[in-house]
């Protein structure tokens, strides 16, 4: 197994611009694994579009390598700071393992017809 980086998470309700975009989006969830991988695979983060929100059952899925921009960053306590440590020590000790974004993203258009290359 290769050895997962600890990720010193966002808190929720920060608004980020991932790289290559310019759409801002809200942080709702951390420390996510989904069946819309193959195998079910883990994201950092789940975010909706800014101001928009959650729009019927639509989850952006990234990575905090994915971020270029934090615009704003979310509230953050001491109960925050004990959740990010307990989302990497549940993420450290399980067997999943993060996603690569842009690989999935690739996968994904040529699966849709979209891409070409």
């Amino acid at each position: 197994m290769n050895e997962k980086a600890w990720i010193d998470y966002l808190p929720l309700g920060s608004i980020v611009i991932l790289k290559g975009g310019v759409q801002k989006i809200v942080i709702n969830a951390r420390g996510l694994v989904t069946a819309a991988t193959t195998p079910a695979g883990y994201f950092d983060y789940g975010g909706s579009l800014y101001p928009q929100g959650i729009v019927g059952d639509q989850i952006l899925y990234f990575n905090h390598c994915d971020i270029a921009k934090v615009v704003f960053e979310g509230y953050t306590d001491d109960d925050d700071k004990m959740m990010v440590d307990n989302i990497n020590e549940w993420y450290t000790n399980s067997d999943f393992e993060r996603i690569d974004t842009a690989e999935w993203n690739r996968k994904r258009r040529q699966e849709s017809g979209e891409y070409r290359g």
